[in-house]
């Protein structure tokens, strides 16, 4: 029989949600120091068929695994955590930032011990202070890498390759230009919405990516042409930024 999915409100998710945290701290006692909802849910953009993520914070001795389940038609995510682990992520700025950083800034607090999310805070607001370059240069790696796998393909005639790449180089130049702007996605069904948003992006950014991502009818040269574009509008922008990309040396 086929799952079925149901609708759920914002405050259906909540009911749930705090029926999960009071079945953790019962079953679990001692080790929990945090339970909260990040995700769509902690910011209510929530939508009818939205999944429900919770987050458990444990002490650095508990080892309890993942949930992730279907229950009654609502998807549920429960990650348990330990506490010197999340609170060492929070603070480093890394090339997957834009899609980590919502998780420890934007919550529901369900349950604490010993004021536990002062130290969440503590730990965003060194992020806040670090450093980008390093995570702007390796996310410009991994465009460099996505273009040379375009190309082998263009040179091969795998049409299905050209085809992927192309919006994979899209979803590259988005991580970059977040990172340059320092702005995180919310939502993971917003980050077109908030990529096409932002100011200063690239020329014709919107229609690059569009036809590069098969977002509107397009021909596999069109997809190499936009994609050779943007790939070159980008390494003007990290570089800009004073981003080292070649190097003179072999570097080890």
């Amino acid at each position: 029989m086929v799952p079925r999915l149901r609708k759920f409100s914002h405050e259906d998710r909540l009911k749930i949600a705090h029926h999960i945290a009071d079945r953790v701290v019962k079953k679990h006692g001692n080790s929990v120091l945090a339970v909260y909802v990040c995700g769509s849910t902690s910011k209510k953009l929530d939508r009818p068929f939205s999944d429900l993520e919770l987050i458990v914070v444990v002490r650095d001795r508990a080892e309890i695994a993942m949930k992730y389940y279907l229950h009654r038609g609502l998807i549920i995510q429960i990650e348990y955590l330990k506490s010197s682990k999340i609170l060492s992520d929070a603070e480093q700025f890394t090339d997957n930032w834009p899609w980590e950083a919502d998780q420890y800034r934007n919550r529901i607090a369900l349950y604490e011990r010993d004021r536990w999310f002062k130290w969440l805070d503590e730990a965003v607001a060194k992020n806040d202070k670090k450093d980008s370059v390093v995570a702007i240069r390796k996310s410009f790696m991994m465009m460099t890498e996505s273009m040379a796998v375009l190309r082998n393909a263009v040179l091969t005639n795998d049409k299905a390759g050209v085809l992927s790449r192309g919006r994979l180089l899209a979803e590259d130049a988005a991580r970059i230009l977040l990172l340059l702007n320092r702005r995180y996605v919310t939502t993971t069904s917003w980050l077109w919405k908030i990529v096409f948003g932002m100011r200063n992006n690239p020329k014709d950014f919107k229609k690059l990516v569009e036809k590069m991502s098969g977002f509107v009818p397009t021909a596999e040269q069109e997809v190499v042409a936009s994609s050779e574009r943007l790939y070159g509008e980008m390494f003007e922008r990290v570089t800009h930024y004073g981003v080292k990309i070649e190097r003179d040396n072999l570097w080890v």
